[in-house]
């Protein structure tokens, strides 16, 4: 297990906050969970807010296949913060853009998003190597802005069910190729044998080994956009691995290489 002091995200690029959520708050985080899954439930297509998973390919590669998912098993959800309010209460509680994140950057961060990264038992798929800042929206000023994650498990997370694994060190190496097929949008067609985006093997650093973050319900780890990061399938019978993260734009920290375009 991991554990650093708030330096930890500067030298690392990531840190754990043990025991951030208190029961309170996590519960309070459960509850908004439940109403996303309530707003799922009678949806039977994945999209850009709400992505559901699929047997044997992965919950992602299904929706850009156009493959049919399972009915009301969530793999992930986008914007949660504005589909239920209570997410933002809670990160509110939290105090998260002015302690955890200001702590590490020197400034107050700004919400931009929010997830839920649902990884059922049995079906759960994995998320390859990435670095966030891949996938940071257009008119985003890279030169003058990063961004700081805050991700909170909701349950118990280990390697048994996929929790997160970082590559310590990797922030600082810039923005690296991504392979991969990029989301299509509304009306585009089905891509044949998507691939999700993802850093190859070739591209990755060997500098250090991965590093595997298990967590405890309420615990959380909080990292910067560059590290590269990915978790593994949950092949577990009955253990899911819920979480929940959020996303905010700080100034771009001291330690992290302007990056360039991400190639693809």
């Amino acid at each position: 297990m991991v554990d650093m002091d708030s330096r930890g995200i500067q030298e690392h690029g990531f840190v754990r906050l043990p025991g951030l959520a208190a029961e309170e708050t996590l519960a309070g985080l459960r509850r908004a969970v439940g109403r996303l899954e309530e707003l799922a439930r009678g949806r039977t297509v994945s999209d850009d807010d709400f992505i559901f998973e699929a047997a044997g390919v992965g919950g992602w590669t299904a929706w850009q296949q156009g493959e049919k998912p399972l009915p009301g098993v969530l793999r992930s959800a986008n914007r949660i913060h504005v589909h239920v309010p209570g997410f933002e209460a809670a990160q509110r509680a939290l105090r998260l853009a002015g302690g955890p994140v200001a702590a590490a950057v020197g400034a107050p961060g700004t919400l931009i998003n929010s997830f839920l990264w649902a990884k059922p038992p049995v079906v759960g798929s994995a998320k390859p190597w990435h670095q966030d800042m891949a996938f940071a929206p257009p008119g985003f000023d890279t030169r003058e802005h990063g961004i700081v994650t805050v991700w909170i498990a909701l349950e118990r997370a280990g390697a048994h069910n996929g929790c997160l694994e970082f590559l310590p060190g990797s922030h600082r190496l810039g923005l690296l190729p991504h392979a991969g097929d990029r989301e299509r949008v509304p009306g585009q067609p089905p891509l044949r044998d998507a691939v999700e985006p993802h850093v190859a093997d070739e591209h990755l650093p060997r500098a250090h080994a991965p590093v595997a973050v298990p967590l405890e319900a309420g615990s959380a780890v909080m990292f910067d956009g560059m590290v590269l990061h990915r978790s593994a399938p949950n092949t577990t019978a009955a253990a899911p691995r819920t979480a929940v993260s959020f996303v905010y734009r700080v100034p771009r920290p001291a330690w992290s290489r302007e990056p360039a375009a991400a190639p693809r």
